[in-house]
């Protein structure tokens, strides 16, 4: 963290402590895990802060970090919770988030994305229309390969049972997403896996709730760098996570064989195939190109 960040961002910061919206009762917690990210976070924070919703409750986790994440957050931030942990990886960390946050509705921030504009107010506004689970649009910036893409995939996410969409592929990140605090209880969480914890997350609660999607529009900013858990520093994630996928697939009443047989191909095929992949943007295009997916 360098001297010009702290000048840019203070003044910023305590004014927007000082904001306050009269009569606002909703109450929404923001957990955001992170690690070594003391670059990043605080824009991220930045960006919840900005939103129509001030008093956004927002817990930092820091998993580990080595770096100065921590100091910086308090030092920038002092009205927002921390909470200190050592490598329970992204999934145990939220949990942990959850867990010391106090609002009805929660919402989650990666440490390397952004919430844009109105992104508190679209995700309420699905809520509002009677589902327990929203979800919105997330612009990926793929810093290492030059383009920018959506997912879900042309900003078209599916609204109601989700369950055999996300069969197919993982439509949604943890940084669009938000859910009554009451169905995150019912599933227990996210589970402990170093890759593809979301997916086995949104798997486990399309199987059990219906999904508002909050429209085309892009309501975060993702960012897909080197040192991205998108990226494939050690490929054998994928096969952990297609691994798990078919676990929780096998003690899922919705799940038939057909599902199972598909994701027995699935790390079969990626297995032969993963030493050509550098993050998991890439396995998706592969099995696009080859009409797995």
């Amino acid at each position: 963290m360098t001297i010009s960040w702290s000048v840019k961002l203070q003044p910023y910061c305590k004014a927007l402590r000082k904001k306050n919206v009269p009569g606002d009762t909703l109450k929404i917690s923001c957990i955001i895990p992170t690690k070594n990210r003391c670059h990043m976070i605080l824009e991220a924070i930045e960006s919840v802060m900005r939103q129509q919703f001030f008093g956004v409750e927002i817990i930092v986790v820091d998993d580990g970090s080595t770096d100065a994440t921590l100091a910086e957050v308090n030092d920038l931030f002092p009205d927002i919770i921390t909470i200190k942990r050592h490598g329970l990886g992204p999934g145990r960390a939220r949990n942990a988030g959850v867990a010391a946050a106090t609002g009805d509705i929660l919402m989650f921030l990666d440490s390397d994305d952004l919430w844009l504009d109105n992104h508190v107010q679209k995700l309420v506004n699905v809520l509002n229309r009677g589902f327990q689970v929203a979800y919105g649009v997330a612009q990926t910036r793929h810093e290492a390969g030059g383009t920018d893409f959506l997912i879900p995939e042309n900003g078209a996410g599916p609204e109601g049972d989700c369950f055999h969409a996300l069969l197919r592929w993982c439509f949604l990140v943890p940084s669009a997403m938000a859910l009554q605090r009451k169905t995150f209880r019912q599933i227990g969480g996210f589970a402990s896996l170093s890759c593809g914890e979301d997916w086995v997350f949104f798997l486990r609660l399309a199987a059990q709730f219906p999904f508002g999607f909050a429209g085309p529009e892009p309501i975060s900013l993702r960012r897909l760098h080197p040192g991205s858990l998108c990226f494939l520093s050690d490929k054998r994630k994928l096969l952990a996570m297609i691994s798990q996928m078919l676990t929780v697939l096998e003690s899922e009443p919705r799940a038939t064989r057909a599902h199972c047989n598909h994701f027995k191909m699935l790390h079969d095929w990626t297995a032969h195939n993963m030493a050509q992949w550098s993050s998991v943007q890439d396995w998706y295009l592969a099995m696009l190109q080859e009409k797995i997916i």
